[in-house]
């Protein structure tokens, strides 16, 4: 005789099995900081580029991405508050080259290398730089 189980309505759903393309974005993220790369994000659908981490595309509500790596050159597009403290104090926006904008931290240099529009670079990875990249001022 022939046994079919029933599962338990009560009983959960199997879990799926991960397959490569199920990695943790924010892992994929801080894995290419912790390399010196500055990963971002391209949605399958629109093929909208994002540098925020995200599983749902903000332009077409996809949720299949690519990763692309930044070449981590830009400009520093808005410096920190004169009166932030702390953190905020050395985190600027930068605009990569290729055109997204991330929020980032600035290596310490001088301040009269910092101003709006200075060229900057991904820096080496540090152990600061768990959640945000870290930029460097470059001659012009």
């Amino acid at each position: 005789m022939l046994s079919t189980a029933v599962p338990s309505p009560l009983s959960p759903p199997p879990a799926p099995r991960p397959t490569p393309g199920d990695a943790d974005p924010a892992e994929v993220y801080r894995d290419g900081l912790a390399h010196g790369e500055l990963r971002f994000q391209r949605c399958r659908w629109c093929g909208l580029r994002s540098a925020q981490v995200s599983v749902i595309c903000g332009a077409c509500g996809g949720s299949e991405f690519s990763w692309e790596r930044s070449g981590g050159q830009g400009r520093i597009y808005a410096l920190p508050r004169p009166n932030a403290t702390g953190e905020a104090a050395h985190t600027a926006v930068v605009e990569l080259d290729e055109g997204l904008r991330v929020r980032a931290l600035l290596a310490p240099v001088a301040a009269y290398r910092l101003w709006a529009g200075a060229r900057v670079e991904l820096d080496a990875p540090t152990a600061r730089a768990e959640h945000r990249p870290i930029f460097r001022p470059v001659a012009s």
